[in-house]
């Protein structure tokens, strides 16, 4: 008899141990609770205007007027690629690009240095021209090589109003050496061949 009372005794004590041990994690106060950390939202970059170099005026070879033949080149230069990026602000979306030029000297170039007019200009979704900068590229080459690598580094504002800033994507900022009337047709025949 003894044994069985002690037995219940023993199993009244362990469960009342066990109901004391038992995991209350689902009972938290206000205090203890955390909110989940908000979900992080990937930031939105701008559409920027397409930024690009006019494919018929990447290239420039000049030969100071004289037959276009390689004996005759003075030094020639090509707009390799354009890489940028463009934000907006309030006075419109400004945008800024590395213009990267690679360039070879000819035969009849006296001395280590030439300079190329290119230009940089910003076109309306109605193909209108607003703005057309001209700039020059001042190469110096090395008495080692032929060749040299430049990059520019440029920047536009389109100034739009915010209520228009939708049609910022349609804008177009285009590049391209100017070249005179004997160099635009050599290179449209050279486009041709």
């Amino acid at each position: 008899m003894m044994n069985k009372r002690f037995l219940h005794f023993c199993l009244a004590s362990c469960l009342m141990f066990l109901v004391a041990c038992a995991d209350d994690s689902d009972k938290t106060e206000d205090t203890d609770k955390h909110e989940p950390p908000a979900p992080k939202t990937a930031e939105v970059l701008p559409i920027c205007p397409q930024v690009a170099i006019v494919k018929e005026l990447e290239a420039v070879n000049d030969y100071a007027g004289e037959t276009p033949t390689k004996d005759q080149l003075v030094a020639a230069a090509l707009m390799r690629n354009v890489v940028g990026t463009c934000s907006y602000a309030d006075a419109g979306i400004d945008v800024t690009f590395d213009l990267n030029f690679a360039a070879e000297r000819g035969p009849k170039l006296g001395g280590l240095k030439a300079s190329f007019p290119f230009f940089v200009a910003v076109v309306a979704p109605n193909a209108t021209v607003l703005n057309k900068e001209l700039m020059t590229l001042e190469l110096k080459f090395s008495s080692d090589t032929p060749f040299a690598d430049r990059s520019e580094s440029l920047h536009v504002l389109i100034p739009i109003d915010k209520s228009k800033r939708s049609t910022g994507p349609d804008y177009q900022v285009l590049m391209g050496f100017q070249l005179t009337k004997d160099q635009l047709e050599q290179t449209k025949k050279e486009t041709m061949q």
